[in-house]
Parts: structure tokens; C-alpha cells; sequence
């Protein structure tokens, strides 16, 4: 793939993604499962990355999927892009999760975990 169709492809990524989010903003179950299709890999690397615990990625994933339809209508496209807003919601959630469980974190793992 050559960097022009890498980046038209990333694109139409994304504009599917804050396509698929506007919709669950309408409260469109179909649009969340493509999100969950799109996204899910993803955000469990993230979670598990920090929690280093499976079926707690896996709970906090659930979770997260759970605040994005609540929350889809607040997604502005123009202050992030769409995979950066899922991603933060579930990293804090991960976050979350290790603090209120005593769990040791490493600055480098979650960092890491989010590509920062």
C-alpha cells in the first residue's frame, strides 16, 4: 500500500467511525455494534496493557461500550478523532479500575498501551 492510499484509507476509517458514532448517538444499536466491530481489539490491547488481567479488560471494555451509548452524542469530530475518544474512556476506565483495586501502575505501560 502506498502512503497516499494509507492515508485515504485511514480516512475513510475515521469518517466511518464518527459516522457509526453519530448514529449511536441517535440511539441506533446497529451503529454501536460497528463500532464494537471497529473498535474492540483496540481498546482490550489498551485495557489489558494496564490492568494485565483478561476478564478485567474484558469487564472494563464492556463498560466502556456501555458509556459510549450513553455518551455518543458529546463525540465532537473536530476536538479528536473518533478512536481517540474511545480510547480514552477506556484507558480511564482501566485507570479506574487499578486505583480503586489497589493495583500498581507504570506510567510506561499505560502510555504505551494508548500509543502515546
Amino acid at each position: 500500500m502506498t502512503p497516499d492510499n494509507a492515508t485515504e484509507s485511514a480516512n475513510a476509517g475515521r469518517t466511518r467511525l464518527s459516522q457509526a458514532l453519530a448514529q449511536v448517538a441517535q440511539a441506533d444499536r446497529g451503529a454501536l455494534r460497528d463500532v464494537y466491530d471497529m473498535t474492540s481489539a483496540k481498546l482490550f490491547g489498551i485495557c489489558l496493557r494496564i490492568c494485565r488481567d483478561r476478564e478485567v479488560a474484558a469487564d472494563i471494555v464492556q463498560e466502556t461500550y456501555l458509556k459510549v451509548w450513553q455518551r455518543a452524542g458529546r463525540f465532537d469530530p473536530e476536538r479528536a478523532s473518533p478512536i481517540t475518544w474511545l480510547c480514552t474512556i477506556a484507558r480511564n476506565g482501566a485507570i479506574d479500575w487499578c486505583r480503586a483495586n489497589r493495583v500498581a501502575l507504570a506510567r510506561t505501560d499505560i502510555d504505551e498501551a494508548t500509543g502515546v
